[in-house]
């Protein structure tokens, strides 16, 4: 799966870079799931243009189409932040849960979630070739900005039954561990009692990472973008997905 976020390049540059690789001058996975992130108003109108290009009306493309890259309102959604007790016995114990709920311009409005939960949204990430999100900034903003609180990826995902590698190509991720617009969810390994009292490791749920231990996963599912360069570079972003690839493939 990869993820684009709030650049308004993205849908021509992404668009391009899908093309060359239906010409088979780069190597595909099987799979793409295209993910349009950003914490402001505009998703309407990049998922128009993206739409467009698909259905064959970029100038510079005009025989290229492809229905799996339109992108329907119904398929616009905005994020929210909760926090639940994961032990009832202890209301300091909190998990924070990521949700999306149908596109509302108010982020303080919100409907019931459509999705809730890690697995139930990767599971929903993985049926879809692509689809809109607007993140939650007041949430990001409350929390000074901090990644974890931002736009988050998802890795290890494998250990739940999921199969995509996710990638957050944005400009606002920097070397900091407290400051930036994209957050890991990590899995978590906790003890269950087994037959005979025996303890059994199994992961059940996400967290989010905090800190330092972040920034060891830029490049591999953090990528931040140079705002100009990919108008300048039709294939930037796909070469960045690529080497993402091989970075993922050398921790096995």
């Amino acid at each position: 799966k990869t993820e684009l976020s709030n650049n308004e390049s993205a849908p021509s540059s992404v668009a391009v870079g899908l093309v060359r690789t239906e010409c088979g001058r780069l190597p595909p996975p099987p799979k793409v799931t295209l993910v349009l992130r950003t914490f402001g108003l505009d998703l309407p109108r990049v998922a128009v243009a993206i739409s467009e290009f698909a259905k064959g009306n970029h100038p510079d493309y005009p025989t290229y189409s492809n229905k799996d890259l339109i992108l329907a309102e119904g398929d616009l959604y905005c994020s929210g932040w909760s926090y639940h007790n994961k032990n009832e016995n202890d209301a300091k114990e909190e998990e924070l849960v990521y949700s999306l709920h149908r596109a509302n311009r108010n982020q303080e409005e919100k409907g019931n979630p459509v999705y809730s939960g890690d697995d139930d949204i990767l599971n929903f990430l993985q049926s879809k070739s692509i689809v809109g999100i607007q993140d939650n900034y007041p949430f990001w903003r409350e929390n000074n900005h901090a990644p974890w609180a931002g736009k988050p990826v998802w890795t290890n995902t494998r250990v739940h039954g999921h199969d995509h590698h996710h990638v957050l190509l944005d400009d606002n991720i920097h070397n900091d561990p407290s400051d930036g617009a994209g957050g890991i969810r990590v899995p978590v390994v906790v003890e269950k009692d087994g037959d005979g009292g025996s303890s059994n490791n199994y992961y059940n749920r996400y967290e989010s990472l905090h800190g330092e231990e972040a920034l060891a996963l830029h490049g591999r599912h953090l990528i931040r973008v140079p705002t100009i360069r990919p108008s300048l570079e039709d294939d930037w972003f796909i070469r960045q997905i690529e080497m993402a690839r091989w970075l993922e493939l050398d921790k096995y």
